[in-house]
C-alpha cells in the first residue's frame, strides 16, 4: 500500500449552472462521503455555483477547488477568476492545463506555469492536467509531448513545492468519449510521468507526487484505472454526474488502496 493519498476528483465543467442543483448535488455528497476519511475527495463545480457550493462543502471531508483562475491575483483582468476569490469561499484546489483550456482558450504552458506558481505562493494545490492530444501508438511520441509539457509546467518551481503538487494524466482522445483509455495504457503512462519526474526532479518527487487519471473514468472503469501503484486515484467528468456513482467509484478506489 502506498502513503500517497488517493484522489478522487470531478469536474463539473459548464453542465451544472444553477446553484439550486449544485447545492442539491453537493448536499447528497456530503451525506454520501463526509465520514469517509481515507480518500481525498476534490468538486470543481461550474464557475458560477463556486460560492453556493462552498457553504455546503466547508467543514466537511468534500474539498472545493476551482477549474481555472487568473494569472495574476488582481488587477484590471475583466471577466478573470481571481485566487482571492476562492481563498475567501475557502477553496483549496486549482485545476490547470484540462485540454479545452489549452485548445479552445489557447492556454500555453508559459501561461500554466506562471499560474501554478501563483497557486503555489497562496498555499493552495494545483491539479495540472498533461496529456497527448492524438492517439498514439509510439511510447516516444507519447513520451515527448508529457516531457515537454511537465517541463514547461513546473519550470522553475522549487522541489519541495512541487512535491503538492497533483499530475492528472488527461488525454484529450479519451476525454469525453464513450470509454476510456485502456489501463494498460494508464499504468504505463503513469511509470513514465513519474520517469519523467525523476529526471526532472528526483527519485524522491516522483514517488511522492501524486498521479491520478481522467478520461471517461466511470464506476465500470475505475477499478481497472487504479488497481496499478502508479496511478492514486482519478478526475471524473460526466460520468460521475451522480451523487451515487461518484460514490461507488470512491468506494471501488478505497478498496483497492487499502489492499
Amino acid at each position: 500500500m502506498s502513503n500517497r493519498k488517493p484522489i478522487i476528483a470531478m469536474n463539473w465543467a459548464m453542465r451544472q449552472n444553477k446553484n439550486s442543483d449544485a447545492i442539491a448535488f453537493a448536499e447528497q455528497l456530503v451525506e454520501l462521503l463526509d465520514k469517509d476519511t481515507k480518500t481525498e475527495k476534490i468538486i470543481f463545480p461550474s464557475m458560477g455555483t463556486l460560492q453556493a457550493v462552498a457553504k455546503i462543502s466547508n467543514e466537511t471531508n468534500i474539498e472545493l477547488g476551482a477549474q481555472n483562475i487568473a494569472p495574476y491575483a488582481h488587477g484590471e483582468y475583466s471577466g478573470e477568476y481571481s485566487i482571492e476569490s476562492l481563498i475567501d469561499i475557502g477553496g483549496k484546489y486549482v485545476e490547470l492545463g484540462h485540454w479545452e483550456r489549452r485548445t479552445l482558450f489557447g492556454e500555453t504552458d508559459e501561461l500554466i506555469n506562471k499560474k501554478a506558481k501563483l497557486i503555489l505562493e497562496n498555499n493552495l494545490i494545483p491539479i495540472i492536467c498533461v496529456g497527448e492530444t492524438d492517439k498514439f501508438e509510439s511510447k516516444k511520441e507519447i513520451e515527448e509531448q508529457i516531457r515537454r509539457q511537465l517541463f514547461n509546467d513546473l519550470l522553475g518551481i522549487e522541489e519541495k513545492k512541487i512535491e503538492t503538487i497533483i499530475i492528472a494524466y488527461t488525454p484529450k482522445w479519451a476525454v469525453g468519449k464513450t470509454r476510456a483509455s485502456n489501463a494498460p495504457h494508464v499504468h504505463e503512462v503513469g511509470n513514465l510521468i513519474r520517469e519523467i519526474l525523476r529526471d526532472i526532479f528526483s527519485e524522491k518527487t516522483s514517488q511522492i507526487i501524486r498521479v491520478i487519471y481522467g478520461g471517461s473514468v466511470s464506476p465500470e472503469n475505475a477499478r481497472l484505472i487504479v488497481e496499478a501503484k502508479s496511478i492514486d486515484g482519478v478526475l471524473i467528468g460526466r460520468f460521475g454526474s451522480n451523487p451515487e456513482r461518484y460514490a461507488e467509484v470512491v468506494k471501488i478506489i478505497e478498496d483497492i488502496k487499502e489492499t
